[in-house]
């Protein structure tokens, strides 16, 4: 009964405050589009990490006389290789020729094709890194057949010292961001809980109880923080339609990005209310 008669009045507050409610949701939704565009950036971070990742590999390069089954079939079993992929030397130098393209007329001047057959080999996660690396590449060439093997060892682990600092400093802004973002619609809800502070004093005077008063100011909150998160959305939409015209394969997840903005919308609409309208009714 009291949570039906709370939110009844709630919507009614939001009526008769409109242009108040109206500066409140404006605050709420650029402060949800700022984190919603920062986490678009972070997502994309992770993703280009994910990719780089996955191409740490090893190549081995055959002699002319191996055995390239035999060979496959062994490399396979070595602990820590996930796949196995074998190049010919004519698709290697079909590969040179695409990737040179307007400089491809360099290659005439070999009278036969001068790159030797080879293995692209793929590692399991835990594999890709110096020691990894190092270790596979020489059980590698152990194996008959095998003339050289290829393959990043310190580069690779200075890259992911590198990539682990860039994520360490994306989520200590995001921690920064998501503290900014809850501060601000606190101060936001604040201020309109003080500009009906008059309402709030009848209510008490009339034997309202706490709870019952911070239902209609609660409700508020999830709604405003629901209409925010879904404007921040459209926001975010928009500017990754726009940022396409810049940038190729942008990833962006965007049922995810839509649950978490007015998820995350309420979510810091109810905190915001509930640390608000506790410090003014102490």
């Amino acid at each position: 009964m009291a949570l039906r008669i709370g939110i009844r009045e709630g919507m009614r507050t939001i009526t008769r405050h409109g242009s108040l409610f109206f500066l409140s949701l404006l605050v709420a939704a650029i402060s949800l589009f700022l984190l919603a565009l920062f986490s678009l950036v972070t997502v994309n971070l992770y993703e280009a990490i994910r990719i780089l990742d996955e191409k740490i590999e090893i190549i081995a390069f055959l002699d002319r006389r191996a055995d390239v089954d035999a060979l496959k079939g062994n490399i396979q079993k070595i602990k820590g290789v996930e796949q196995v992929h074998y190049i010919s030397s004519e698709q290697a130098l079909t590969d040179l020729r695409n990737e040179l393209q307007d400089t491809e007329g360099i290659l005439d001047v070999f009278e036969e094709n001068p790159l030797p057959a080879s293995f692209r080999i793929e590692l399991e996660g835990s594999f890709r890194n110096a020691r990894g690396l190092k270790d596979i590449s020489s059980k590698i060439m152990l194996l008959e057949g095998i003339e050289e093997t290829l393959y990043g060892g310190e580069l690779v682990d200075q890259l992911k010292k590198i990539t682990n600092g860039i994520v360490m400093f994306d989520f200590g802004l995001l921690a920064i961001i998501i503290f900014s973002v809850i501060f601000v619609i606190f101060q936001t809800i604040k201020l309109t809980i003080f500009a009906r502070s008059t309402e709030i004093e009848i209510m008490k005077l009339v034997g309202a109880s706490n709870g019952f008063i911070a239902i209609p100011f609660t409700f508020e909150g999830i709604v405003q923080g629901l209409l925010g998160g879904f404007i921040a959305f459209l926001l975010t939409v928009i500017t990754y339609r726009v940022a396409t015209f810049f940038f190729d394969n942008i990833y962006f997840p965007q049922w995810w990005f839509l649950l978490g903005t007015i998820l995350g919308g309420m979510f810091f609409g109810i905190i915001g209310s509930s640390i608000a309208i506790r410090r003014f009714l102490k």
